[in-house]
């Protein structure tokens, strides 16, 4: 496909752009604690604007310490910030992209233990999500014209800096959002009430910040067109809006959608179709039509479908924030016709459950991300013969690095095809396919010894006699704690998922919570059974963090064929039944059969070789460590890379 509109070049008021790519803007916390850029963070933009990105947003920017976030997010609250700003507007630009600021204060959302100060909002509401919720100050009219005055300082911050624009966050439910949301204010003067007083805000600071920067600057505004709550934003509201809002003097509208009480439409993962706010797109497309460039978010990775939906919809441009985020040369991937090499975005919010437990937002399927500076690759001078044993993510992974770097690398597999447990969480996800058909397609490249159907054993090793060994053989299936009597039918999750989808009973007990029995039991209940989960912990998914592990529950509890029980426990499995306890109290359920989850780590050759070849170079990595995520395994992958090539 010759992806014509994608790679079109743009133009923005009188900004232009090499392409139509706009790498939308998420938080990472890589900045200095009092809100400047520093090296790390511009090496990161610097990698995407080599990559092909036309346009990059960097973040969430806070205009005042009240409304911040998170502890090491981006500032533009004081002229302190000015230089660090400069230095990676001119870097970016050394790039060939395009940079500016996503400003805005967070209102409600931002977390009291952030700030170190009562949250701010058009009204007293609290946000529930948060943990715990702090009831915000409700602005009199003078402290509203104050912080209208440092959006408009923000913007004047940005612009010294030299950044190409500024786009005000009016979406996700921060502080211009809740003005414009019925939902979160209950205003009674001139700010609240009617649709014309909720608007008044935002349109203030478009007008002040258009007064601050002149006519020529860019200003876009990112817009939740839904809010996906009782009482809250639709999309009749927002498209009145935004014809408003370029009255008023914004240039560009970037559709996005929800708030913090609806955060799964925020971040939607595999559960979702592609291109989730292109429909929104669309109608604020058809309200404005010439008068103002529109772009939309959510899933449009993929880039014959992005095309696809600008021409359809007549939208300027697509807001790709996660891709960019997994691999850096999307953009010259995409105008290369290399769409097979890129590494796509796995949606496992791996970087955002980061990010919320205050740590730097890495990537799963990219361990060079956020480390651009350190994680060079060097090629060897002396060539190493290295056996990596297992083919899932961490053991491909590890044999790209290590074949990059110029070793010789043989990679076995015991099975029939590569991809390790991702071979049956893509059955359940499909995005989960990404990762392992992005490196089948570079260790072919990249001319790796590939050894499927055969299995490793100590005594092949000492055939073989490499320089050094990679043990990445995964998990095994958990130990089954209750008896099983008769001829009950039962399954682990590896076995379940290689089941027929027509071959499931009505009724189906899945034996313990844990994240990944939690997928199987998602799995299952799509295809029609009736799942009951049975978890001694008081939660499911405990071993995931959140976001991931609410969006989890979430798409279990909306499932009418998925029951979760917790603090209980299956005291026997029969033909037909599993006896479940709960606070002493016996309950026969009827079960056509039982998934047992629970993994436990493969070590078992690792140790053979430690034992009886301790003089031998042999690492562990992954899941045969202890059963984790992939993002343990690509980073490990990273490190055993480099330990075993400074050997060289």
């Amino acid at each position: 496909m010759s992806y014509d509109l994608l790679l079109r070049e743009g133009k923005i008021n009188g900004m232009t752009t090499r392409n139509r790519l706009h790498m939308g803007p998420a938080e990472k916390n890589y900045a200095n604690r009092d809100g400047s850029m520093n090296q790390r963070y511009i090496d990161y933009l610097v990698a995407r604007a080599k990559g092909g990105a036309g346009l990059i947003t960097v973040e969430s920017t806070y205009v005042d310490v009240r409304g911040m976030g998170h502890h090491y997010q981006v500032g533009a609250h004081t002229d302190d910030v000015i230089p660090g700003l400069r230095r990676t507007a001119e870097a970016v630009h050394a790039a060939n992209s395009r940079v500016g600021l996503e400003i805005y204060m967070g209102g409600r959302q931002s977390p009291a233990y952030m700030t170190q100060r009562q949250p701010v909002a058009p009204s007293a509401v609290k946000c529930e999500v948060l943990g715990p919720p702090a009831v915000p100050h409700e602005l009199t009219t003078a402290e509203i014209a104050e912080i209208v005055q440092k959006f408009a300082d923000g913007a004047r911050r940005t612009q010294e800096s030299g950044m190409d624009y500024v786009l005000l966050h009016g979406a996700h439910g921060y502080l211009i959002c809740q003005f414009l949301s019925p939902y979160s204010n209950k205003r009674t003067d001139e700010y609240g009430g009617s649709a014309e007083n909720r608007g008044r805000f935002g349109l203030e600071i478009v007008k002040a910040v258009r007064e601050t920067c002149g006519d020529d600057f860019p200003i876009g505004y990112r817009i939740t067109a839904e809010e996906y709550v009782d009482g809250g934003l639709t999309i009749e509201d927002t498209t009145q809006y935004c014809r408003k809002l370029v009255d008023a003097g914004v240039d560009w509208i970037d559709t996005s959608g929800g708030i913090y009480e609806s955060f799964y439409m925020i971040l939607q993962g595999n559960e979702a179709p592609k291109g989730g706010f292109v429909d929104n797109a669309a109608a604020i497309k058809e309200t404005l039509g010439n008068d103002a460039i529109v772009s939309a978010t959510q899933r449009l990775s993929d880039p014959d479908f992005a095309n696809e939906a600008m021409h359809r919809h007549g939208l300027d441009y697509v807001s790709i924030t996660r891709t960019f985020h997994a691999d850096p040369e999307y953009g010259v991937k995409v105008a290369e016709g290399r769409t097979d090499e890129i590494n796509f975005c796995i949606s496992c919010h791996q970087c955002v459950n980061l990010l919320e437990n205050n740590k730097r937002a890495d990537c799963s399927v990219n361990p060079v991300t956020g480390y651009e500076s350190e994680r060079r690759l060097r090629r060897v001078s002396n060539p190493r013969n290295v056996m990596v044993v297992g083919g899932g993510p961490g053991g491909m992974e590890t044999a790209r690095l290590l074949a990059e770097q110029g070793n010789r690398v043989t990679l076995y597999e015991k099975g029939p095809e590569l991809g390790g447990q991702f071979v049956y969480s893509s059955k359940a996800a499909d995005d989960y396919g990404n990762f392992p058909r992005y490196l089948i397609s570079q260790i072919n490249k990249l001319d790796v010894d590939v050894r499927i159907n055969t299995a490793v054993d100590y005594d092949l090793i000492e055939e073989e006699n490499p320089d050094a060994v990679v043990i990445a053989t995964g998990i095994l299936p958990g130990i089954r704690f209750c008896p099983v009597a008769g001829g009950a039918r039962t399954f682990d999750i590896f076995t379940a998922i290689d089941r027929d989808d027509d071959d499931w009973e009505d009724e189906v007990i899945v034996i313990g919570g844990d994240f990944a029995v939690c997928f199987v039991a998602l799995y299952v209940a799509g295809r029609g059974a009736e799942v009951t989960i049975v978890e001694p912990n008081s939660t499911i998914a405990f071993d995931k963090a959140s976001p991931a592990k609410d969006l989890l529950i979430k798409a279990l509890t909306d499932l009418p064929t998925a029951h979760i029980r917790t603090e209980a426990t299956v005291e026997e499995v029969g033909e037909g039944y599993v006896l479940m306890q709960h606070e002493g109290v016996l309950e026969r359920l009827a079960c056509g059969s039982a998934i047992f989850g629970g993994r436990v780590p493969n070590n078992r050759l690792y140790d053979e070789i430690k034992q009886r070849n301790p003089d031998r170079e042999v690492y562990n990595i992954g899941d045969s460590v202890l059963p984790r995520l992939v993002y343990e395994a690509t980073q490990e992958a990273w490190q055993v890379a480099e330990l075993i090539s400074l050997k060289a």
